[in-house]
Parts: structure tokens; C-alpha cells; sequence
């Protein structure tokens, strides 16, 4: 039983690391850039486009983005309480990859 317990506890410590640090580098770097293209182009359309002055068109920007920095508060609940990490990841990555699609 206790080698059992020794082999268990390996077993835990593989997990992760440096196998799965590429996918989350690439993930963000992707985000950044998303987001960064998003800020710009988006600043343009709503002065040019739809005529919103400067400072509401950043208000505007500002809360969209205070917005999207709350959401992983609502994803870990979500993963914590219901889904688990895995399923409330992949639902969310397809969800912003779609949305992403969409929106550009």
C-alpha cells in the first residue's frame, strides 16, 4: 500500500510543467495580439464610423476591457463549482476562437 501511495504521488508530480508551458505562452501571445489589433481598429471605427467622440469611444474601450479582465473570476468559479479545469478551458477557448472569427 505504501508504494502504492509513493508511485500515486510520482505519478501527480509529471503533470504539467514544461510539456504544457508552449500551449500557454502561444495562447497568450495570441491574446495580446488579438487584443492589441482589436484596441486600435476599434478606436477607429467608433470615431470614424459612428461619429462617437474621443473620450466616450476610450470609456467605451476601457470598460470592454475591464470586462474582459473579470471574466477569468467567473471561468474559475465555473471550474471550481460545475465543469471542471479542463472542460471550462476548452468551452472557453472555442467560445473566444468563434467570437474572435465573428468579430473580425
Amino acid at each position: 500500500m505504501a508504494e502504492e501511495g509513493i508511485k500515486e504521488k510520482e505519478k501527480q508530480k509529471k503533470l504539467g510543467g514544461l510539456k504544457t508551458l508552449p500551449f500557454i505562452l502561444s495562447n497568450e501571445l495570441c491574446d495580446r495580439f488579438a487584443g492589441a489589433g482589436f484596441n486600435a481598429n476599434m478606436i477607429n471605427y467608433l470615431m470614424n464610423q459612428l461619429h462617437m467622440p474621443l473620450i466616450e469611444s476610450t470609456k467605451t474601450l476601457n470598460n470592454f476591457a475591464a470586462t474582459s479582465s473579470l471574466t477569468p473570476i467567473v471561468g474559475a468559479l465555473i471550474a471550481d463549482s460545475f465543469a471542471g479545469r479542463f472542460w471550462t478551458i476548452t468551452t472557453g477557448s472555442i467560445f473566444y476562437l468563434l467570437v474572435s472569427c465573428v468579430l473580425s
